[in-house]
């Protein structure tokens, strides 16, 4: 299993207290929001060490599916590649490194990159998304969304968090926004209560004060407010109907028998 994917579907979990009758610690609850950065994969080894992100896209790394030799670089960190054209046998040299997740650079290569296996996949968005192509993303094996906005998004104006969740709401998945600069801990706690589960950052042009006001940001966040249903995502749209996906809708329709027994009675 991927363990991107697993940071994200543990957001905001509190850890149980263990069992028994003895003094029970806090709970811990585990963050409500993620950092993500990207490097050129060229340059790897220059991040290796880069403390406050959660997990690290190599850009570029198209050379790394190509190449057998092991990246020993990245060992203690979560990472993951955007790769242009790929097939199968590059994907295994990908995963043999420990690479943890995929994201395909552009729609005109091979569909192979969705290929089925234990690297999650992710998928680059903007808010020009379309219900059509959100409606696809439904049914394709995409475990996250790398959200482009169209210009800076802070600070936070009402029109650009109102195009926000137009493109969040047509999807039911995690979402990762790109941003260029550290936010107020108002603004970000606004975004992710679309929700957006983590931010990405260019980690080539942010510097060591910023980074550090990122993690500031992300981990002064209050506790997520539960939207209701099974999780922060239940109350998503169907793009093609403007039904909110659930389980337990009912059918009000009757059919023939219905009648017949309505009309026959008891």
């Amino acid at each position: 299993m991927s363990k991107l994917t697993d940071r994200f579907d543990a957001l905001g979990r509190a850890t149980p207290a263990p069992m028994g009758f003895a003094t029970r610690p806090r709970t811990k609850t585990s963050a409500t929001m993620l950092l993500l950065g990207s490097a050129p994969a060229k340059d790897a080894h220059k991040y290796a060490d880069t403390a406050g992100v959660d997990a690290i896209i190599l850009t570029g790394a198209d050379a790394l599916a190509s190449d057998e030799s092991p990246l020993t670089d990245l060992k203690d960190q979560i990472w993951g590649v955007s790769v242009g054209d790929i097939d199968f046998d590059g994907l295994d040299r990908l995963k043999e490194k420990g690479c943890d997740f995929v994201v395909p650079s552009s729609d005109d290569h091979s569909a192979a990159v969705l290929r089925d296996d234990d690297m999650a996949r992710g998928y680059e968005v903007d808010t020009a998304l379309t219900e059509s192509v959100a409606r696809a993303l439904e049914f394709l094996p995409v475990d996250f969304l790398c959200l482009t906005p169209p210009k800076a998004v802070w600070p936070l104006k009402l029109s650009s968090l109102i195009e926000l969740e137009s493109t969040v709401g047509l999807v039911g998945s995690h979402f990762v926004l790109k941003v260029e600069n550290p936010p107020s801990v108002e603004d970000l706690e606004i975004v992710r209560n679309l929700p957006v589960d983590a931010l990405l950052i260019d980690l080539t042009s942010t510097s060591t004060g910023d980074l550090k006001k990122y993690r500031e940001c992300i981990d002064g966040l209050p506790p997520r407010k539960n939207r209701g249903g099974a999780g922060d995502h239940s109350d998503a749209t169907m793009p093609q109907t403007g039904v909110p996906v659930s389980g337990d809708q009912h059918d009000h329709d009757l059919d023939d028998d219905d009648w017949d027994d309505l009309s026959t009675g008891p």
